[in-house]
């Protein structure tokens, strides 16, 4: 069985450490590594001219210095990848599968596809999430960067072993506290999630982790976005891509990931299907 990797997307250098972080958090976990990966582009807007980073170049070994650090100070074996004029979602899913990846991470945005020429996707995070040979986590920050109370909301079981993973880890590192809610339409429905949500703890082994609670609600999205208030965390799953095309996360978790007062995190499990 190959080295857990983790595959940690670095662009934006306000993001580098927070990225990283919770790269280092699920190698450590593993008994893993580090790849970073940043890519210089040709055809957009050079970076601001600051004493730091006087042009793309300089801009993006600096990323990559940054990531080190965190990875040093973390204890975790890290290496670094900078390519020139790549797209970045072929760059990522080449270091993934090179390293027989288990995870990527990048940061959530907004910004629209580069190449802007009418592709299947809208924006470039999308194409990553399509191209992704392996799991995927998106991570929306807010605020400062802590994790003690963590929301996990399910309609099934899909994603959740992922989640499950991730619980895991915030718990042993950072000691987070984890609820895990399904926000029901009726109580027929809310009866069948009990029973479900109860037998996949046990299956797992997480009942004695986490506190698992079920709620009727009229519109989920929403009430993920009202709960969010009272957490550092939301650990949302997404639809399978199929499904959504052009919008990687699906209608709720777009709507939770634009709206929710804390971090959001993001995860699409690699080869899911419907009703998995």
């Amino acid at each position: 069985m190959s080295e857990y990797t983790v595959v940690v997307g670095l662009g934006n250098p306000e993001n580098v450490e927070r990225l990283m972080r919770i790269g280092c958090m699920m190698a450590q976990q593993n008994d893993g590594r580090v790849e970073g990966v940043t890519v210089v582009e040709v055809e957009c807007e050079a970076p601001e001219i600051t004493s730091e980073n006087h042009d793309r170049m300089s801009r993006a070994y600096n990323v990559l210095a940054a990531a080190e650090e965190v990875a040093e100070a973390c204890a975790v074996t890290f290496e670094g990848h900078l390519a020139v004029g790549r797209e970045v979602a072929a760059v990522l899913d080449e270091v993934a599968c090179a390293t027989d990846a288990a995870l990527i991470i990048v940061g959530f945005s907004e910004r629209e596809h580069p190449r802007g020429d009418g592709s299947d996707f809208d924006r470039l995070v999308d194409e990553i999430a399509d191209a992704a040979p392996c799991n995927v986590l998106v991570a929306r920050f807010v605020g400062e960067p802590k994790y003690d109370r963590v929301l996990v909301p399910v309609r099934a079981r899909l994603n959740l072993d992922v989640r499950r993973d991730l619980v895991v880890a915030l718990q042993d590192q950072f000691g987070s506290e984890v609820d895990v809610v399904h926000f029901a339409c009726s109580e027929a429905e809310a009866r069948d999630m009990r029973v479900q949500l109860d037998e996949w703890l046990r299956e797992r082994a997480v009942e004695e982790r986490v506190t698992p609670q079920v709620e009727v609600r009229e519109d989920p999205a929403e009430a993920i976005v009202e709960a969010s208030a009272d957490y550092d965390l939301v650990l949302l799953g997404t639809a399978p891509l199929h499904e959504v095309r052009r919008k990687y996360f699906g209608a709720v978790p777009e709507h939770v990931a634009n709206n929710a007062s804390c971090s959001t995190f993001l995860i699409r499990a690699h080869g899911i299907w419907p009703g998995g």
